[in-house]
């Protein structure tokens, strides 16, 4: 518990930190945390849980899927004309996923234990 209190926490003041430095803006419009917790939803369920933790996907397809849905998602958002893909959004996209991941494993290991000591 308390590693997974301690990396929730450190990733969200790395967060408004890496929002400040890259991005110049503390606070995330709606357009943009959508983009974000994308790429949090997808390290946490494709890395964290189903490779790292549960290893029922290997990490080689593993970045394959994930490859293809942020492809995807800068294809729309270069077509839409949300904002340019830049290399400061590619570096944030990189931290929510690794983010996601991190909190996806340890949430997995937390609630394993959890059920099992019940």
């Amino acid at each position: 518990m308390k590693m997974l209190a301690f990396s929730f926490i450190a990733g969200i003041v790395l967060l408004y930190f890496l929002n400040i430095a890259l991005l110049k803006a503390p606070i995330l419009n709606l357009d943009w945390s959508i983009h974000a917790g994308l790429r949090f939803l997808i390290g946490f369920i494709i890395l964290g849980v189903s490779s790292f933790y549960m290893q029922a996907i290997k990490f080689k397809s593993a970045v394959y899927i994930i490859v293809f849905i942020v492809t995807i998602d800068y294809l729309y958002d270069y077509y839409a004309q949300a904002y340019k893909l830049n290399f400061e959004i590619i570096l944030h996209g990189i931290f929510m996923m690794i983010w996601g991941a991190i909190l996806g494993y340890l949430t997995a290991k937390y609630l394993k234990e959890r059920l099992t000591r019940n």
